[in-house]
C-alpha cells in the first residue's frame, strides 16, 4: 500500500499535471469505486475545475470549485495517470476524467480496492479514517509532548502502534521498519516503556525519513509509480526493509524478518534489542577519524558534566605496567616492542600501523580487555541513573561497539586537515600519518553510518554550538532562551 511519501509524490505530480484543469465529463467503469452513486458522482463533477490537490495521511483530497472535495484512497494498487483523450484504456482502468484540454485523468487499480468519495469541502474530516487520524509527521504538528502523552497511555507493541493511523498519520510497513531501525527500537517493544530520549529520536527519524523518501519520489517495491508513470527511487536507500539475511549497515549483524501484528517485519537483532526493563540512560557513540577532533567534542560534553568514557584512555590503561595486557603483548610481540622491560608504545605503533596482521594481533589482545572495561563503566553510570553517557571510541565500528549505542555522532574534517593535524599532533611524517589514517575505517564510511555529524573544520566555538544544539534538541540541557521562556 502506498504510504505517505508515495501519496505525497502522487499529489505533487498531479498538481503539476492537472492542477487548474476543468473536467468535461466523467466515465465510471466500476461503479462500486465511487460515492455517491455513479450518476450523481458524474453529474456533480462535470464542469468542475481542480483548484488544488491536498493530502491528509494516505488520502488525496481533490479540491474543486463550488466547495466540492473528492477524497481518494489508493489502497493497495491504485494509480493516477494522464493520457491523451481517446487513447486505449486498459482493463484495469475504472474511472476516467476527461478534461477540456484534450487529456484524460485516469484511475487504474488491479485489485479494485481504491475508493473515491465526493462531498462538500470541510465534511471530509467526518469520514471514518480521517475523523480519527493522528497528526501529520512534520516538525510543527508532531510534537514531542504529543508523542510522550500518547505513548504513556499505551501498552501496545511499538510497530502496530505506529501503523495505527489514529496515532500518527501516514506511516506504513516500510517506513515503520525503517524508522524503528534508525531509532534502535525493537518492533515488539511496548510503547509505554520507551524513555524520553528514544521518543525524541523516533520523532526526529520519522520526520526525517519521510521527508527523504518524498525527495526520492517514494519507494517502489511492487508496483508503485508516480503520476508520470515513473518508479520511485527511495527503495535504493532502504536500510532494513527487504534486506533479510543481509548485513546490518550499522553493525554488520544479519537482518532478520519476523511477523508482528500479521505484518512482515525486518529488524536488526543486535541494534534493536528488546528490553524487559526501561533503560533510561542513553549511550551516545562518539567517533571519527584519527585527529578529527573528538576530544574537542568530548570537552563540550564534560562542560555540562556529562560522563565520557574514553576508549583511548581505557586502551592505554589495559597496557599499563604489570597488567595482563602487557604480559600478552610480550608473548605476542616479544622484546622488539619492549625497552628496559617497559612497553615501547611508539615501537608497537610503528609495527601495527604498517601491518594489518600485526594490528589484528594487537586488537585480539586489547579488544576484549577494552570491551570489558567499557561495559563495566556503562553499568556504573546506569546504576547512578545518568541520563546520557558518551562513549568516545575511535574504533567504534571496527570494534563492534556501534550496536551497543543508542545514537552515533561522527566528527568530521577534510582529508587535508586530518593529515596535517595528525602530523603536527604526533610529530609524524606524511607517510607515517597516512599509514595510520588508512589503518582505520575510512571517515566517509563512518559518516554514512552516523546519526549526527559534527563538522569540526572551523573554530572550536562553531563545533561547540553544534554539540550544544544536539544536547538541547535531545532534552539533555536547556538553552538560555528556553530558561528565560520558562
Amino acid at each position: 500500500m502506498p504510504e505517505l511519501p508515495e501519496v505525497e509524490t502522487v499529489r505533487r505530480g498531479l498538481t503539476r499535471l492537472v492542477g487548474g484543469a476543468t473536467i468535461q465529463s466523467v466515465t465510471v467503469l466500476y461503479p462500486k469505486m465511487v460515492s455517491p452513486e455513479a450518476a450523481t458522482f458524474v453529474a456533480d463533477l462535470t464542469g468542475k475545475t481542480i483548484e488544488k490537490i491536498d493530502r491528509r495521511g494516505k488520502y488525496l483530497l481533490f479540491r474543486f470549485n463550488g466547495d466540492l472535495t473528492m477524497v481518494s484512497h489508493l489502497r493497495m494498487e491504485g494509480k493516477y495517470d494522464v493520457q491523451p483523450a481517446g487513447s486505449p484504456v486498459t482493463k484495469h482502468t475504472h474511472v476516467v476524467f476527461t478534461l477540456t484540454d484534450g487529456r484524460e485523468l485516469r484511475y487504474t487499480d488491479t485489485r479494485k480496492f481504491g475508493r473515491m468519495r465526493l462531498m462538500a469541502t470541510g465534511k471530509e474530516t467526518t469520514l471514518p479514517g480521517l475523523a480519527t487520524m493522528g497528526p501529520e509527521p512534520t516538525e510543527a504538528t508532531l510534537t514531542f509532548d504529543y508523542m510522550k502523552q500518547r505513548f504513556q497511555k499505551s501498552k501496545k507493541a511499538i510497530k502496530p502502534f505506529l501503523l495505527d493511523q489514529s496515532n500518527i498519520a501516514g506511516l506504513g510497513n516500510i517506513y515503520v521498519d525503517e524508522t524503528l531501525w534508525m531509532s534502535r527500537i525493537h518492533p515488539l517493544q511496548e510503547v509505554n516503556t520507551l524513555p524520553d530520549f528514544q521518543i525524541r529520536q523516533l520523532r526526529e527519524n520519522i520526520i526525517k525519513e519521510l521527508n527523504m523518501a518524498i525527495l526520492g519520489h517514494g519507494t517502489t517495491v511492487h508496483s508503485f509509480s508516480t503520476a508520470f508513470g515513473e518508479a520511485g527511487e527511495f527503495q535504493n536507500h532502504l536500510r532494513v526493509y527487504g534486506r533479510k539475511g543481509l548485513a546490518c549497515q550499522r553493525c554488520g549483524t544479519p537482518i532478520e524478518k519476523t511477523k508482528v501484528a500479521q505484518r512482515g517485519t525486518a529488524f536488526c537483532p543486535a541494534c534493536q534489542k528488546y528490553h524487559k526493563h526501561v533503560k533510561q540512560t542513553m549511550i551516545l557513540g562518539l567517533t571519527g577519524g584519527i585527529a578529527t577532533g573528538k576530544s574537542t567534542v568530548s570537552a563540550v560534553f564534560r562542560e555540562f558534566d556529562i560522563p565520557v568514557i574514553d576508549a583511548d584512555a581505557i586502551a592505554h590503561s589495559v597496557l599499563a605496567p604489570g597488567s595482563d595486557g602487557v604480559d600478552q603483548v610480550w608473548e605476542a610481540f616479544g622484546d622488539r616492542v619492549f625497552e628496559a622491560g617497559k612497553l615501547n608504545r611508539k615501537a608497537l605503533g610503528h609495527i601495527v600501523f604498517n601491518d594489518a596482521d600485526e594490528l589484528k594481533r594487537l586488537t585480539d589482545i586489547t579488544g576484549p580487555l577494552i570491551s570489558a572495561a567499557i561495559k563495566a563503566a556503562v553499568s556504573t553510570y546506569r546504576r547512578k541513573h545518568a541520563n546520557l553517557v558518551v562513549l568516545d571510541a575511535p574504533t567504534l565500528f571496527e570494534a563492534g561497539y556501534a550496536a551497543k549505542t543508542n545514537e552515533i555522532m561522527v566528527v568530521k574534517i577534510s582529508a587535508a586537515q586530518q593529515l596535517q593535524r595528525l602530523m603536527a599532533r604526533d610529530d609524524l611524517s606524511e607517510d607515517q600519518a597516512e599509514s595510520r589514517i588508512k589503518s582505520q575505517l575510512p571517515l566517509q564510511n563512518k559518516i554514512e553510518k552516523a546519526d549526527v555529524v559534527i563538522d569540526n573544520s572551523g573554530s572550536v566555538e562553531t563545533t561547540r554550538v553544534q554539540v550544544v544544539e544536539w544536547l538541547d534538541k535531545m532534552g539533555f540541557i536547556k538553552t538560555p532562551a528556553e530558561d528565560s521562556a520558562g
